[in-house]
């Protein structure tokens, strides 16, 4: 897929949202002008608070442009600066299978109360009639944020829930709303691998005798990945095992007797991909390889908006989750 180009933009400082709309649709009369293709399969919303989190929803959403064709919003929240509107407008050209597809980002900077009423604000930028994708980037929101009205589903990581409160308060979220995990996303080669191992017909009734299992990584991802084990091996939770670690890796315990068994997903440290495999008492099995993408940002993103619809086996998993320690 090709970057998309900028064709045109506007900006202005202390603006009205009146003068963003009409600049807005002076763009739209361009794009009509050089008779490319303007179309939009939803509304996309990036809540990002500083400029590294604006910088990667940007270079992520725009390189979406012609998979996901969608108007960009990109909101900049100050709740304790002095009121202000700063905005900007961007029309954007990408080739979509051999021909121009344009589509627009608006990039509002939201100084003083407004920021804490962002829903009153978005509702002259979101296109009638179609889904709207609402991501917090680097951020789990409140369950009483008024911006979660509006969206039609909602785009979290919950690598940023760095505690229990805050899973608790993703789950709350996932209540109300259909919620797309990009680390659940991206945790699901180790949830493959785990059960393609077990799937062999030497391994499979070790099922029955799981002792323990011990899962590292960061406090998102080895949380969720722990509470997935919890429900699906039907574990009691003083079973699972939580140690930090840069990467996230799976060992599972099975003792029958005198013999024990061991199943795990590692880090292959040479190249970007994970391994799996089984120990059993006869000696360890073949291993299996999966490898991992560079760009995992962009990759999970692309398929949650693939996707907005509810996933049991999350939820099941995030509820889990949250009786686990470590």
């Amino acid at each position: 897929m090709a970057d998309a180009v900028a064709l045109d933009t506007w900006h202005g400082q202390g603006v009205a949202l009146s003068d963003v709309t009409k600049a807005l649709g002076d763009l739209r009369h361009q794009a009509q002008e050089e008779r490319s293709a303007r179309t939009a399969v939803m509304t996309l919303i990036a809540v990002a608070p500083d400029d590294d989190r604006e910088h990667a929803a940007t270079r992520a959403l725009r390189s979406l442009g012609g998979r996901h064709p969608a108007r960009i919003l990109i909101l900049r929240p100050d709740p304790d600066s002095v009121a202000s509107l700063d905005a900007r407008a961007t029309l954007y050209a990408v080739d979509a299978g051999g021909h121009q597809m344009n589509f627009e980002e608006i990039t509002l900077s939201v100084s003083g109360q407004a920021a804490l009423h962002l829903d009153s604000i978005v509702e002259a930028f979101t296109v009638s009639d179609l889904p709207v994708a609402l991501w917090y980037v680097g951020s789990v929101p409140d369950p009483t944020d008024p911006l979660l009205s509006v969206a039609t589903a909602l785009l979290v990581d919950s690598r940023d829930a760095a505690d229990t409160g805050r899973l608790r308060q993703l789950l709350e979220v996932a209540r109300r709303r259909t919620v797309s995990d990009l680390s659940w996303i991206r945790l699901r080669p180790w949830r493959l691998l785990l059960a393609g191992v077990f799937d062999h017909p030497d391994c499979r009734r070790w099922l029955d005798h799981v002792d323990s299992v011990k899962v590292t990584g960061k406090v998102g991802p080895r949380k969720l990945l722990g509470g997935w084990l919890v429900t699906q091996l039907g574990l009691n939770p003083r079973q699972v095992t939580l140690e930090d670690a840069r990467h996230v890796e799976i060992e599972v315990t099975c003792r029958d007797g005198s013999d024990t068994a061991t199943f795990e997903v590692t880090r292959t440290n040479s190249v970007k991909a994970i391994s799996g495999r089984a120990v059993l008492p006869d000696g360890p099995r073949q291993p299996s390889v999966y490898p991992l993408s560079d760009d995992p940002l962009t990759v999970s993103l692309s398929e949650a908006l693939t996707n907005l619809a509810p996933d049991v086996v999350w939820e099941r998993a995030l509820s889990s989750a949250t009786l686990l320690s470590g």
